[in-house]
């Protein structure tokens, strides 16, 4: 029997600012429905850090929690117990150390500024670095989002190369929020011959969660990023949540082209897992190949 995995402890990546409160309201929410701790993290831009100045800039991260948490929350109703951690630098600098030293689950951060829905090229930069630092699951959240309960997590998936560590840990979480999980895989056309073998893997899928709330759709699309959004709309997706084992899926997810459509995955949290994939991601085979092409040149020079 697997043990259920929880997520007990959130980093959450701060600036002082109105976006940053709305972050905070957000975490506050997602801790309280998860039972989690917060940790809450400020990054001072500073080359470095007497014992005082660190002293005052943890007293400003928490008075601004505090300031924050009496505006948004009900005296009786406590958002979730949390601490403060300051570093200098800048938040990519240190936060690889900082989610290690604090055994962190989750980190939860805003994606920043942006122009209509989508991510603007400098935060989206920052999210995919934070993503490739940590190896913890990392939470993106689009501007101006406030939070709702959680009730429908949907999964973009293959169901023919899945993790089953990443697997159960999605279906852990989902337990722990009391929500539905949908995992789902779009095909493209030229994939119909591989029909079989899908559903036999989702056959199998299905086996290993049974008895969880869970349920799996395979649909065809002619663009698969966009058949992935289409589906979250029509089952009201909460959340959408990937499995790779680089960003280049998410920055796809976020590029221009898809702002321009306002595809509906840009305005729901957005949740990663790393994932070592046996297959290319879709649409990524330059991407994969550049990599590969890297790591055989570094067993070479080793």
């Amino acid at each position: 029997m697997t043990t259920l995995s929880q997520t007990k402890r959130i980093l959450v990546p701060l600036d002082l600012n109105e976006t940053g409160e709305d972050l905070l309201y957000y975490a506050g929410q997602l801790a309280h429905a998860l039972g989690a701790e917060l940790y809450l993290f400020h990054a001072c831009k500073t080359a470095d850090m007497t014992f005082t100045q660190q002293s005052s800039c943890i007293q400003k991260l928490r008075s601004f929690a505090e300031r924050v948490f009496s505006r948004e929350f009900q005296a009786d109703k406590v958002a979730a117990p949390f601490d403060c951690v300051v570093r200098p630098g800048q938040i990519r600098d240190s936060i690889q150390s900082v989610v290690q030293d604090y055994q962190i689950d989750l980190v939860l951060m805003d994606a920043g500024a942006r122009a209509n829905t989508g991510l603007t090229g400098e935060a989206a930069e920052l999210t995919a670095a934070i993503m490739e630092l940590v190896s913890c699951p990392v939470m993106v959240l689009p501007a101006k989002v406030r939070y709702k309960r959680l009730k429908n997590l949907v999964f973009a998936t293959d169901f023919t190369d899945q993790d089953q560590r990443v697997l159960f840990r999605i279906a852990d979480l989902a337990q722990q929020l009391k929500a539905k999980l949908i995992l789902v895989q779009v095909y493209g056309e030229e994939e119909r011959s591989e029909l079989c073998t899908y559903k036999s893997a989702m056959l199998e899928l299905e086996r290993q969660l049974k008895g969880r709330k869970v349920a799996f759709r395979l649909l065809e699309e002619e663009d698969i990023l966009e058949g992935v959004s289409e589906f979250s709309e029509d089952a009201s997706a909460d959340m959408l949540i990937l499995a790779t084992q680089d960003n280049y899926l998410m920055e796809r997810l976020f590029s221009t082209n898809y702002m321009k459509t306002m595809a509906f995955h840009t305005r729901i949290p957005l949740l990663t897992y790393r994932q070592y994939k046996k297959k290319p991601c879709s649409g990524c085979c330059a991407n994969c190949k550049s990599k590969q092409e890297q790591l055989q040149l570094q067993a070479t020079i080793q």
